[in-house]
């Protein structure tokens, strides 16, 4: 695989592109240990195609802002525990600073949109002055990772201005995306906070002065043409080859251990797919079920390896819940696969209520995603995701390898439990209202759970957690009544006292970050459907005679993410056929009935329609759990085949060939947005990054997927949060698709 040649606004520094071998497994009987097979990992590094010179000249302008107009020209701030203010004024950036916090970048003005290339020199001035003598920092940084300066120092300024100048040599790989910033915190000579003032800046501009050594080190992939599932398929499966083409006319699978060609058929006339912008051909090689390892081929390429096998998703399902594991909080983690993500207990500490002086034990649950903030609304997702696969796919393994296995309980009810013992604690005593968040106020550093030392904050109680607690802790209540009832009714009485505090609310508000709290927000502004659904789940659990034509209004949809819940409402009912079901069933089909239309017209069948958002992957698996929901509905297995193909775009059958399954497929996601994943350097196995996102909603996609096609919008580089995060409600329909793709 070659390495497209691009010019340096495309530059990819940190797209580090290794290969790793599909990993696969036989699976006995529930009752005996199971057995792994024994798989060759590959540690290939790809080929690159290295350009070493770039259209950069002497005298190019990376950076040229004066604030001439008195706006703030694209720069923005960063506030952690300092408080500042921008604007413009006078022709000058003017940063209003009122407190300078307690840590030198407490308060942080910064400007992206630029490029930094490898070997280039460049020249970078500025002109700053301040109302008080003071130190300012200044950096041209990586923007994430540890956010390392590639040249930084602090520098004195006062009530003169001053004009600042220096050179410097991009040493390190080209970065698309780096930060121009000025930290103005409280610095280490500062005894005190020195009180309000401000800070004048001007003319911040960065030359190329030397670019005779400047070189593009590495680019996005050129993608293989022939598309499959990578990790591979059981024999029975569905399976179908997608061939970027026009013209090719045939394709062949070749066994791998004798290199001959073992089957054959024609590739049908071809498509064009808006959202790939290619000619796309399918070929449908389901008659072969040998069990083995395989190439497709065809005029254009060939595909990544995969197998045909018994067993094929034991390993990845197994990997999928123990990235739940590795994810937990307040407790000692040990990942054995990946040592470097075992930690002590984390954030012991009691969390403040917002705005009080208050404080609450709120120990233990999920760190939610790439940082280590823990949300009820999304861990209610994930939960509901765990209850189900255990419900509708037998998941009843008690030896996946967690603390809890071998204690007679399914391991995956043991995970969600971790998960509900710490929904108990977010649930206020007086009201039955339900805290929204546990973070600190602002996002951590690059750190791993541990160092994460600033203080906890309980964000204010919302009807959306409040809804999403009431309605999981009910399900709770009859999933757990087999294994411990005391612990059962515990669970309903906790939905009751939750259900009191928004039964007789005449309108229901979602959440909103208050404004000093940056950490991920959550916003949900319909929370309806969480009300729905707890109304729902304890007529289930407790025939509370709840009349549920209140809830179910427009405003609840037939979806499965944490803001728009209102799915996993319907199904139940559906499934308890009580009253209420008829209602919930038309509305149920109406929507599978767009998402079949939707994948029908899709090339590689997934529901997209052509539009990728942030998590994208969530959303085609999502899909491929409500197919799963209407085949055991109706008993039609076209559904399964459907919920299937979701499963395969998920670990490569997509325009990128892309396995989205860290660990596993030839090519999948090295450097997720993750912060135990980028101390380490490594990853574990099985976590489900977010995928394609054509917004490019972070400074990294923009810098080098600002050409590509909305399915091609996914950039493998822990600076990309917006395609390259990981959570634990991506990773819970992924495994409820694994679990009901095992038979």
């Amino acid at each position: 695989m070659k390495i497209k040649k691009y010019c340096a606004y495309a530059l990819i520094a940190s797209l580090s592109l290794t290969l790793t071998g599909c990993d696969s497994s036989s699976k006995k009987d529930k009752a005996d240990k199971e057995t792994k097979k024994t798989v060759v990992q590959k540690d290939e590094e790809v080929e690159i195609a290295r350009n070493q010179g770039v259209d950069l000249k002497e005298g190019d302008v990376a950076v040229d802002v004066n604030f001439d107009d008195d706006k703030t020209d694209g720069f923005t701030t960063y506030i952690n525990g300092g408080k500042a203010k921008l604007f413009g004024e006078d022709g000058k950036l003017v940063v209003d600073i009122t407190s300078c916090g307690s840590k030198d970048y407490a308060n942080q003005a910064y400007w992206d949109g630029f490029f930094l290339c490898k070997g280039a020199v460049y020249t970078y001035s500025f002109d700053i002055s301040s109302d008080i003598d003071r130190q300012v920092e200044y950096r041209l940084q990586m923007n994430g990772g540890d956010y390392h300066a590639y040249k930084g120092e602090k520098i004195k300024v006062g009530k003169d201005v001053t004009h600042f100048e220096t050179e410097f040599t991009m040493e390190e790989d080209s970065d698309p995306a780096p930060r121009l910033v000025f930290n103005m915190g409280l610095m280490e000579d500062m005894k005190e906070d020195p009180g309000a003032h401000k800070i004048y800046i001007d003319n911040v501009k960065l030359v190329v002065k030397d670019a005779s050594n400047a070189q593009v080190m590495e680019g996005l992939p050129i993608y293989n043409k022939v598309a499959i599932n990578e990790v591979g398929y059981l024999p029975n499966d569905k399976k179908t080859v997608f061939v970027q083409s026009k013209t090719d006319t045939k394709f062949e699978v070749i066994d791998r251990e004798t290199n001959k060609s073992i089957f054959e058929d024609k590739l049908p006339e071809a498509v064009f797919d808006p959202a790939t912008d290619e000619w796309i051909q399918l070929g449908d090689f389901s008659q072969l079920t040998t069990p083995g390892s395989y190439i497709v081929k065809s005029e254009s390429g060939e595909s990544y390896p995969f197998e045909i096998t018994d067993g094929i998703y034991d390993n990845l399902y197994k990997d999928t819940v123990l990235m739940l594991y590795s994810q937990r909080c307040g407790m000692d983690v040990n990942v054995e696969s990946v040592p470097e993500f075992s930690h002590k207990a984390c954030h012991m500490d009691k969390a403040t209520v917002y705005e009080s002086d208050e404080t609450k034990d709120v120990t233990g649950g999920w760190h939610d995603a790439g940082d280590y903030g823990r949300y009820v609304v999304a861990g209610a997702k994930t939960v509901a995701d765990l209850f189900l696969t255990y419900e509708d796919c037998n998941a009843d393994s008690d030896e996946l390898g967690i603390p809890e296995s071998k204690n007679g309980i399914p391991d995956i009810l043991d995970e969600a439990k971790y998960e509900l013992d710490f929904f108990f604690k977010m649930q206020d005593e007086k009201t039955g209202g339900v805290y929204h968040k546990v973070t600190c106020a602002n996002f951590p550093e690059t750190v791993m759970p541990t160092e994460e030392k600033d203080p906890l904050i309980l964000a204010p109680i919302s009807d959306a957690a409040t809804g999403a607690f009431a309605a999981v802790m009910a399900k709770a209540s009859v999933i757990y009544k087999e294994y411990d009832e005391a612990y059962a009714t515990k669970c309903l009485e906790a939905a009751k006292k939750a259900w009191d505090y928004l039964k007789d609310k005449d309108k229901y508000s979602g959440f909103y970050n208050p404004k000093d709290i940056v950490t991920g927000e959550y916003r949900d502004g319909i929370a309806e459907d969480e009300v729905y659904w707890a109304a729902v789940e304890l007529n289930i659990a407790a025939d509370m005679k709840i009349d549920l034509s209140k809830y179910l209004t427009d405003r609840v949809s037939v979806n499965l993410g944490w803001a728009d819940i209102g799915g996993y409402a319907m199904y139940d009912l559906i499934e308890a056929d009580i009253k209420g079901s008829d209602v919930a069933k038309e509305k149920f089909f109406t929507q599978i009935d767009l998402l079949k239309d939707k994948a029908s017209k899709d090339m590689y069948n997934i529901t997209l329609d052509g539009k990728y958002p942030w998590g994208s992957n969530m959303s085609v698996a999502n899909a491929g759990m409500l197919f799963r929901m209407a085949a055991r509905i109706t008993g039609d297995k076209e559904y399964d085949v459907l919920a299937k193909e979701q499963l395969d775009y998920l670990l490569g059958a997509n325009v990128m060939s892309y396995c989205f399954v860290t660990g596993y497929g030839e090519l999948s996601p090295k450097h997720p947005h993750h912060r135990p994943s980028q101390v380490a350097g490594k990853t574990i196995p099985g976590m489900l990054v977010g995928g394609p996102n054509d917004a490019k909603e972070d400074p990294y996609a923009k810098a080098v997927l600002y050409t590509e096609q909305e399915a091609r919008c996914y950039a493998d580089s822990d600076q990309s949060f917006s395609t390259n995060e990981i959570t634990v409600y991506w990773n819970s329909p992924l495994i409820y698709l694994l679990a009901s793709s095992m038979k």
